[in-house]
């Protein structure tokens, strides 16, 4: 059977390709498609020995949901495949905040080697694609849905966009396959539906074929951007270091490229998109303005801000931990906002019983070893340290004395030198 053929294909293809998936997990909603992914899954892989297991979520907003869930359970228990259902509720019923909350799932279960296969077909591609032109997407946004992408610490895998939907009909139907209808896949009022009935049906009732063509469209303008990301990510190298972003170098390049410049090592950093707006707003808020350091643009969960001709990506979702307690001997601290080390140094600071760290307090002076006194903010700006770092830069304190701003100075009366003695320099490197 054809579908059969394409499935173990595209499935070994995924093994060949270097992924070395451990656990195949299917996204079972008990829709056809999903249905039809179950079945093949049952007959291709888990008889072959691999391990497959379903997840289905449940979002509780129809008063079907419940049967939904059991039908599932019916389904896995005919097949022998586990199966693990989540209940959740998401903060809204918007098509984007239910996605969210349903891939929250997928990125909580998925395990180091797990490959979550979807029944995406070649209609929902052609649905995609569309739906993205009518809201102006440029080649990125119109590659549409990838076939294979990273997903928290497994992968995403449609192995079936190729095919339009009536193969998988065809298929459910000589298979005798059971499936669940959703009412709301009905409803005009979300615009993806309102594209399936009003816009691609008429299309695929004068061009049977469209759906298949516009998928190898989406499937081609991925190639395409797969190139362009490799050419860009040569001057990424150059321009970027860690999270930040040398401006001085960017201005440089031609607009259109520095653009592009700009969202590929965005998209690269944080593994989402970067809309044009977003892109707009980035260039207006933060690169150009006139306030440095103050301005920043959200992208999710990351801040970009500026300072003195660096742009920084910051992640937001790190929570600053208290700082650990020290230990004579111990040489490194990985913290939860970055790093500090001891070595040893023929002059630098000798360890006390007793000395800890902590974060800068307002007004604080600061005596550096053969430097005049200073203010800590005077010092950091000296230094080059950005404002959203000084506030969590760590110091080394013993009793309400300072000893050291690790990476910057030793204080005076604490800079110790000896032949007989070992002494330690501290670094520390933010996050």
């Amino acid at each position: 059977m054809a579908i059969t053929e394409h499935f173990k294909e595209q499935c070994s293809g995924a093994q060949v390709s270097g992924l070395n998936v451990q656990r195949w997990v299917i996204a079972l909603s008990g829709g056809l498609d999903s249905i039809v992914i179950l079945d093949l899954a049952q007959r291709v892989l888990a008889q072959t020995g691999a391990t497959v297991v379903a997840l289905h979520v449940n979002h509780q907003l129809q008063s079907a949901a419940s049967d939904w869930q059991k039908f599932c359970q019916q389904q896995c228990l005919q097949r022998n495949i586990p199966l693990h259902s989540f209940s959740i509720s998401a903060s809204g019923s918007s098509e984007q905040q239910l996605r969210d909350a349903r891939y929250q799932c997928f990125k909580d279960f998925l395990l180091t080697g797990d490959c979550l296969l979807l029944g995406h077909h070649a209609n929902d591609q052609a649905e995609t694609l569309l739906f993205r032109l009518v809201r102006g997407a440029g080649g990125k946004g119109l590659s549409a849905m990838p076939q294979l992408r990273p997903l928290a610490a497994g992968y995403l895998f449609r192995p079936l966009l190729q095919c339009p939907r009536d193969t998988l009909q065809q298929y459910a139907g000589q298979q005798q396959l059971s499936w669940v209808d959703d009412p709301s896949n009905d409803s005009l009022d979300y615009d993806r539906n309102y594209i399936r009935h009003r816009v691609l049906a008429p299309i695929i009732q004068h061009w049977s074929k469209a759906a298949q063509q516009m998928a190898l469209s989406a499937q081609l303008l991925e190639s395409e951007q797969k190139v362009l990301a490799q050419y860009l990510a040569v001057d990424v190298a150059v321009i970027t270091s860690a999270n930040t972003l040398d401006l001085k170098l960017w201005h440089n390049f031609e607009r259109q490229k520095g653009l592009a410049l700009l969202r590929h090592w965005l998209v690269d950093a944080t593994a989402r998109s970067v809309s044009r707006k977003e892109l707009q707003r980035i260039l207006q808020d933060v690169i150009n303005s006139s306030c440095d350091a103050s301005g920043y643009c959200q992208l999710g969960s990351y801040k970009v801000r500026r300072y003195q001709q660096r742009l920084y990506l910051l992640d937001d979702s790190i929570q600053v931990q208290p700082w650990p307690q020290l230990q004579s001997g111990r040489c490194s601290y990985a913290t939860s906002h970055g790093a500090l080390s001891w070595s040893r140094a023929n002059s630098g600071i000798e360890f006390v019983e007793g000395m800890y760290l902590t974060t800068s307090s307002p007004g604080l002076q600061v005596t550096a070893v053969n430097r005049p006194r200073k203010k800590f903010t005077k010092i950091m700006q000296q230094q080059q340290i950005p404002p959203w770092l000084r506030a969590h830069w760590p110091l080394l304190m013993y009793a309400d004395q300072l000893v050291a701003i690790p990476g910057i100075c030793i204080c005076q009366g604490w800079l110790k030198q000896g032949q007989n003695k070992s002494y330690f320099s501290l670094d520390w490197q933010p996050l």
